[in-house]
Parts: structure tokens; C-alpha cells; sequence
């Protein structure tokens, strides 16, 4: 503050530059919201990596551009360790007891597959550790809402039950249906519906096996809706989801 000669009073005001902007704190803000996305980015990759197979596909499905959005059909697919040139016979690779098993039993399954036109275009076989599975389309077996076999439901059974004939595998018949299917009132609900269909199929093999093939082989189970392969999204899905699984595994290998 000073006075000039007339006595008129001056406040001078001195800014001292400071670094206030250097050392604040905005900084900090911007750093935080950049570790939260990496680690919610770590955090979806460790999730896709965790994703089964088959979740992973009926993710795909969900994320897939509508102009190609097309019926989805379960299709033949030869299982990791069958070449697609395969014949029938043990293979000449060092594989264990079991795998020569499973090796013989998804040849068989493939050859059933083939024999079928309609069949290839509405049934899927694959493998894990422990048997073979062959998925078929509700629609080649039974009609909606139904657990009544249809006359050419024979072929495959039949298939079906020639490999339990020939190899040492036990069997497993899983039944599912979709999310919308009621039973026509005949069922209390789904899972009794999806339990009947398997227990149809179980039925037949063991008719058709003429007692050749112990009941203690067999084991029947229904799934409902609870294991759908794609989102349920339309009746494309749908048809997808109601299925007949056949599972062939080792006796050792108790599985459901």
C-alpha cells in the first residue's frame, strides 16, 4: 500500500505464480479411472478365458450382427484325436486303453451319423476325458411338448444301442426341452417332461438289446431347460435347446 503526493491512497497487488496446478490433485482422478478399466479389462479376459466352450459359443451368439442372424443347427463334428480321414480300427498312436475306447466308440457314433442324412444335419458329437457324447435334435426323435417316440426315432436307437452291444461302455440318456414347453398337462412341468424322454429311449435300447445289455449300464435323466446349448432367444434357439444327449463313458467313469 502507499500514498501518492494528492493523498490518494494505492493498493498494489503482487501474483506470485505458484504450482498449484503441478501439485494438484486432477491427476490422481484421471490415474484412478484408468487403473479401474484395466482391471476391469484383466477382469473380462479372465472371465472368456474361464467360459466353457460352449458358453463361449452361445456368447458369440448373443454379440452376432442381426443381418446375419441365421437358424442355429447343431452340425457333425469329429471329435479332437479322429482324423477326418478315419476308418474304422485302433489307430497307430500311443493312446491309453481308454482313449483307443473312446477312439472306437466316436468312430461308431460318426458311422451311425453318416448313415443318416437327416440325422447329420441335426446332431453334434463331441468328447471329454471321460466318453463320447452324441447330441440329437428333439425334432428327429420327438415332436414339442411330447415324450412319444416317432417312428424313425428307430434308426438311431437302434444305432444306439448296436454300440453298447459291441463296445464296454455304459450309457447315459439325457433329455432336455426349452424354456416354453409345458408337457400339454401330461407333465407337472418340465423336468418330468425332459426325465420321460430319456426314459423312452432308455427303454427301447433295452427292448432292442433282447437282454444283452444290463440294466446297471444304463442310466436315464432329464434335464429340462437348465442346460440350454444357445440364449433362447428365438424358436430357432429353441429347436436347438431340446435335445437327446447320449453319452457313451467307460464303466469306471461314474458321470451323469
Amino acid at each position: 500500500m502507499a500514498k501518492n503526493k494528492g493523498g490518494t491512497t494505492i493498493i498494489i497487488k503482487k501474483v506470485v505464480d505458484g504450482h498449484a496446478g503441478h501439485h494438484g490433485g486432477s491427476w490422481k482422478v484421471a490415474f484412478a479411472d484408468f487403473m479401474t478399466a484395466m482391471m476391469a479389462f484383466f477382469l473380462l479376459l479372465w472371465l472368456i478365458a474361464a467360459l466353457k466352450p460352449q458358453q463361449k459359443e452361445s456368447l458369440a451368439i448373443v454379440f452376432k450382427d442381426a443381418k446375419e442372424g441365421q437358424a442355429v443347427k447343431m452340425s457333425v463334428t469329429a471329435t479332437a484325436f479322429i482324423p477326418k480321414d478315419a476308418k474304422m480300427g485302433i489307430p497307430e498312436m500311443n493312446l491309453s486303453q481308454q482313449d483307443k475306447l473312446k477312439y472306437e466308440v466316436a468312430l461308431l457314433v460318426k458311422e451311425l451319423l453318416a448313415q443318416n442324412q437327416e440325422l447329420q444335419s441335426n446332431s453334434g458329437i463331441s468328447s471329454d476325458n471321460a466318453g463320447v457324447l452324441m447330441q440329437v435334435n428333439n425334432s428327429v426323435m420327438f415332436a414339442q411338448n411330447s415324450a412319444v417316440l416317432k417312428p424313425e426315432a428307430a434308426k438311431i436307437l437302434d444305432g444306439v444301442t448296436s454300440i453298447l452291444l459291441n463296445q464296454k461302455v455304459n450309457l447315459v440318456i439325457r433329455g432336455h426341452t426349452d424354456d416354453t414347453e409345458n408337457g400339454n398337462g401330461l407333465y407337472p412341468s418340465k423336468w418330468e417332461l425332459s426325465a420321460a424322454r430319456a426314459a423312452a429311449s432308455l427303454r427301447y435300447v433295452l427292448a432292442k438289446g433282447n437282454g444283452a445289455i444290463a440294466a446297471t449300464r444304463l442310466r436315464a435323466a432329464g434335464y429340462a431347460d437348465s442346460r440350454p446349448l444357445v440364449p433362447a432367444m428365438n424358436e430357432e434357439n429353441r429347436a436347438v435347446n431340446r435335445r437327446v444327449e447320449f453319452y457313451y463313458h467307460s464303466p469306471e467313469a461314474e458321470t451323469w
